[in-house]
């Protein structure tokens, strides 16, 4: 794994540049937040700004897929406003298009490429395949990180295996304070939504993202406004209290006034 720590960004600032993905038609840009330079694995945010369409086939990879705004179509699903798909290895999906402006964050597994086909490969787990998974039907469920502090919720997108990785929507209530720092043995990337958090790295507001490797200990945090973010980490997502900080390291100075 060879993926810069990134503590933090605003996707904003990102340069966009065109999105290439070996098998697709151009037609998107992106702008790069994270790449694993051993692997190709990559989180990018891609936006099509004009009518966009593929046919149906496969990729050599796992591939997650989170819309931020517009619409993509695959086959006759709709993937709209915070909407997920998850794509395993070789499964085979419909032919899909895009007509109107759509963004989305874009998370292969490897350096992706795509195999024009009606057909699964052989042996594709496509009992893993999550076509279109809207988050507004998914109801709120408690936090599973042992030790998380109270005021805070998941929508549970996708669980991989034990001792895999995870994808989430992490939502915290006004006023949420995580009044420790912490540690994981695995890798841990966030993409706000909406809202905003402040640690000691900074003020992250919608468009944020961060990713960080295993064992990088992070400050508390603080929001005053609540906080939704989505969330890939472990399953489970282990956390390791690193150190107790001043109380004025995540509250706001006059929080109490």
């Amino acid at each position: 794994m060879a993926r810069d720590h990134i503590e933090f960004i605003q996707s904003a600032d990102v340069i966009q540049k065109t999105w290439l993905v070996d098998g697709l038609l151009e037609g998107g840009l992106t702008r790069i937040l994270s790449f694993d330079t051993e692997t190709g694995a990559s989180t990018e945010l891609i936006e099509w700004t004009q009518n966009w369409e593929n046919s149906s086939g496969y990729f050599n990879c796992d591939v997650e897929i989170f819309v931020l705004s517009g619409e993509i179509r695959i086959g006759q699903l709709r993937l709209g406003r915070y909407t997920y798909a998850f794509i395993p290895e070789g499964v085979c999906i419909e032919a899909w298009n895009i007509s109107e402006n759509t963004r989305a964050l874009w998370m292969p597994e490897r350096h992706p490429s795509f195999t024009k086909s009606l057909n699964d490969v052989p042996e594709a787990k496509r009992e893993l395949y999550i076509p279109s998974y809207s988050s507004e039907l998914i109801p709120w469920s408690a936090t599973i990180t042992p030790g998380f502090p109270p005021g805070a919720m998941r929508k549970t997108l996708r669980k991989g295996l034990d001792g895999g990785r995870s994808t989430w929507l992490l939502g915290c209530l006004p006023q949420f304070v995580e009044p420790f720092a912490e540690y994981h043995p695995i890798p841990e990337e966030e993409f706000v939504l909406q809202g905003s958090l402040t640690t000691q790295a900074g003020h992250m507001t919608p468009g944020c993202y961060f990713w960080r490797p295993p064992l990088i200990s992070h400050a508390p945090a603080y929001t005053e406004t609540g906080y939704f973010a989505l969330v890939r980490g472990g399953n489970p997502h282990l956390s390791y209290h690193a150190w107790e900080p001043p109380l004025h390291t995540y509250y706001p100075w006059d929080w109490n006034k």
